[in-house]
């Protein structure tokens, strides 16, 4: 799994430069800049996943609960009007610290909903494998709502619906109920598209998802761009650094849209191939997740899975126009610090889990 790992951090670092080099040179005067940038959370990521490989996992149980209101009030501080909060296209996503990086000239900034996730799946594995008598379901959903909650006060849509399925997915490691699970899920999806039709410009984009030939210039705009960069990309693609959609035509490309510069530049084989690395990586987590030691490294192990095939999921989704787009980023190959240095962290526990497994002989 490590090998697949890094081999998609590697393809994402040249991903990231080849997408962002024009706008760089544009807002920067530095072609290089959003590489500079991706480098330095690519060493911090890193060396968090090193530390966590070589710690043992089982003290997060005590810390867990810790974690997870520390992460919830990272989140009450984006939602509420905080020095640290500020509305960027329309959401409050991020805390802003008046902190730079004086080698690159970038202020800190961070995006608690990545950080609640891993301290979400931590604090659900810590309750479940207690071995006590408790209301499971409440347990998983209490917590839970809390979370997607305040993740919908921000507005951000996409990361509700991705932590909802998460948790859902982390009750189902924990042999919790499906069908209540089901039901949940349900319920809540039909709450967050009751929520997104409430908002005329989340509405718009539901109605360009559904019809995206009627308005191409405004709110289908974007789903259109990465159609074409897909389609002329063809069955090899145009070749390494070739892209013509990376130049303004689709806006922050090496973030959410990265994906349609691996479909451009390499075509369909090459798409292809980062899915069966992805597939690979979850594959081999649910390995690690089936012969984990115990319960708690069980639960662990399925749940950071779970976080990283849903994320690619909604991101591929989002990217071939099957659901809206929703502001997802494509794990350990989009652009982002918070995201990537917290998953890495993340596979390091994982990896941790999979040091201590016991092989299981037949």
């Amino acid at each position: 799994m490590l090998v697949g790992v890094l081999a998609l951090l590697i393809f994402g670092l040249v991903l990231v430069y080849d997408s962002s080099a024009p706008s760089s040179s544009i807002s920067a005067g530095n072609q290089y800049h959003f590489l500079e940038l991706q480098l330095v959370w690519v060493v911090l990521g890193l060396v968090a996943m090193f530390i966590f490989y070589r710690l043992d996992y089982h003290p997060l149980r005590r810390i867990s609960l810790p974690l997870f209101l520390i992460a919830i009030a990272l989140l009450v501080l984006v939602v509420l009007p905080t020095p640290f909060s500020g509305v960027i296209r329309g959401s409050k996503r991020w805390l802003s610290f008046p902190i730079s990086l004086p080698f690159l000239g970038e202020s800190a900034n961070f995006q608690p909903s990545e950080f609640v996730k891993l301290a979400l799946i931590l604090y659900l594995a810590s309750l479940f494998s207690a071995n006590k008598k408790v209301a499971r379901f409440l347990s998983f959903l209490v917590p839970t709502a809390l979370v997607v909650g305040l993740e919908v006060l921000e507005p951000d849509l996409g990361t509700a619906a991705a932590t909802l399925a998460l948790g859902v997915a982390t009750f189902f490691f924990a042999e919790g109920s499906f069908v209540a699970a089901l039901f949940l899920t349900l319920a809540s999806a039909v709450g967050l598209v009751v929520v997104a039709l409430s908002d005329p410009a989340r509405a718009q984009r539901i109605t360009s998802f559904l019809n995206p030939g009627t308005d191409v210039l405004s709110a289908g705009y974007q789903i259109q761009q990465i159609l074409i960069a897909l389609g002329s990309g063809g069955l090899f693609g145009l070749g390494i650094g070739q892209s013509r959609q990376k130049y303004s035509f689709i806006p922050d490309i090496q973030t959410d849209a990265i994906f349609a510069v691996i479909g451009e530049e390499f075509g369909f084989v090459g798409a292809l191939a980062v899915i069966a690395l992805f597939a690979f990586i979850i594959y081999r987590g649910l390995r690690i997740a089936q012969s984990a030691p115990d319960g708690f490294g069980k639960i662990i192990a399925g749940g950071i899975t779970s976080w990283v095939g849903i994320q690619a999921l909604m991101n591929l989704g989002a990217m071939t126009g099957l659901i809206p787009l929703k502001g997802i980023s494509l794990p350990l190959i989009s652009y982002g610090g918070s995201s990537l240095v917290v998953l890495l962290a993340a596979f390091g526990i994982l990896l941790n889990v999979s040091r201590q497994t016991v092989v299981r002989r037949k």
